[in-house]
């Protein structure tokens, strides 16, 4: 009986091999999984909300305005810091409000003009703001609850509402 090849080789040359091989598979392993899983650090996200209008005749919401929010959808990752700037530009003396539905609350500075001068009033850990004509708001939170979450305007349902959709 011959012996294997295996007999030839020294325990140290036998582990060095062995840990060669192991380095090797490793790197190709890491390597495909990283294509294949992305993992990306949460970043600070940064949106323009505005209220727009519909143009469709006002009566079919029984005299309500037909406002929206411009955009009606914001997408971030889980993780993500999201920082709103929220300006109420409505060409008459109209306010509107902001408000998210739970899980989440945010943090908010209220400015008196659209040039975020004049703080009028930080609120923290709210659901709700009120921004007059002409007003401006800082909304921030962080994005911790993956799904989708409806924020809008409490004074002009059903068409001022927007979604959060925090994929994750």
């Amino acid at each position: 009986m011959t012996p294997s090849g295996f007999g030839k080789l020294s325990s140290a040359k036998l582990l060095t091999a062995a840990a060669l091989i192991a380095v090797f598979s490793g790197a190709v392993v890491g390597l495909s999984v990283g294509y294949v899983v992305h993992y990306s650090a949460p970043v600070t996200r940064t949106f323009y909300l505005f209220d727009g209008t519909v143009p469709f005749n006002e009566t079919m919401f029984y005299g309500h305005p037909h406002d929206t929010f411009v955009p009606d959808t914001i997408t971030v990752n889980k993780g993500d810091h999201v920082l709103i700037h929220y300006v109420n530009i409505e060409d008459k003396g109209e306010a509107h409000t902001y408000t998210m539905d739970p899980p989440y609350t945010f943090d908010a500075t209220i400015y008196g003009n659209a040039t975020q001068q004049g703080i009028v009033s930080t609120v923290t850990t709210k659901d709700r703001i009120i921004l007059a004509q002409g007003q401006n708001a800082t909304i921030t939170f962080t994005a911790s609850w993956a799904g989708v979450f409806r924020y809008y305007c409490d004074f002009h349902q059903p068409t001022m509402t927007g979604y959060l959709v925090v994929i994750g």
